[in-house]
């Protein structure tokens, strides 16, 4: 089940980051109130702890209002026949209510969770509190659980970001490659690190990754982009088709 508040499923995940935003941009303020260094000043201190609700509003359009939740952007980016479809997270699983959007049968829900692969400890956080949607078979994202060549699509939505390391990267992705049919899909959903979500977010867009890695884990693993598209203005959604085996 979600929160009824994306906002505040971001602030609970990430509070202590949030908190020592906050206490700065209140120090600051104090120090340039008793220092006497004037109004501008005080705005300034200020900013920090402004760019932080600013990233809470921005979450709140992206989970409560925007198209995300619905899935509807999913159905252009699939191949024009999907039989058998499995979800890939790591442990946050209801983000897109899949199951009304995805035709054919789904093979399974993989949660990728590793804590050597996956440091960041709102991740940890967020899966302490988060209930989950549906069960979830667990494995490594170097080693998938499920056969050669069982499926027609995968939805990895705001999971392959959290590993950390780009060798791991690598093998998850040659991984998804393994696991589609010749001619099948991966629709990846992601944050980019550039300037809409370094302007909604501030530091906290170094997070995620940029356009150029995602197209280089693509080639590595031998998967082509026929689709791109901007579910919102901080979200984009590649489909990636297995061409060839991976090298």
């Amino acid at each position: 089940m979600r929160s009824a508040s994306g906002a505040w499923r971001i602030f609970v995940y990430n509070w202590p980051s949030f908190v020592a935003v906050w206490l700065l941009s209140l120090t600051l303020a104090l120090v340039c109130f008793v220092q006497k260094l004037g109004n501008l000043a005080i705005v300034l201190s200020a900013l920090p702890a402004a760019w932080s609700a600013l990233s809470l509003i921005v979450s709140w359009h992206i989970y409560d209002r925007s198209p995300l939740l619905r899935g509807q952007f999913i159905a252009p980016l699939l191949p024009p026949s999907v039989e058998t479809w499995a979800a890939v997270h790591a442990g946050l699983d209801a983000e897109v209510m899949l199951n009304a959007v995805m035709p054919g049968r789904c093979l399974g829900r993989l949660d990728i969770f590793d804590n050597d692969l996956m440091t960041s400890s709102s991740i940890s956080r967020a899966r302490m509190i988060t209930r989950r949607a549906y069960s979830a078979l667990s494995c490594s994202p170097k080693a998938l659980s499920l056969p050669d060549r069982s499926c027609d699509a995968l939805v990895v939505a705001f999971t392959a970001h959290e590993i950390r390391n780009g060798r791991a990267r690598d093998r998850f992705f040659i991984e998804l490659a393994r696991c589609l049919r010749p001619g099948g899909r991966v629709v990846l959903v992601e944050h980019l690190r550039d300037i809409a979500t370094l302007f909604a977010f501030g530091p906290g867009c170094l997070h995620f990754l940029a356009r150029a890695e995602w197209l280089r884990l693509a080639s590595v693993a031998s998967l082509g982009v026929v689709a791109e598209t901007n579910v919102t203005p901080w979200i984009t959604a590649f489909s990636l088709e297995k061409v060839n085996e991976p090298r």
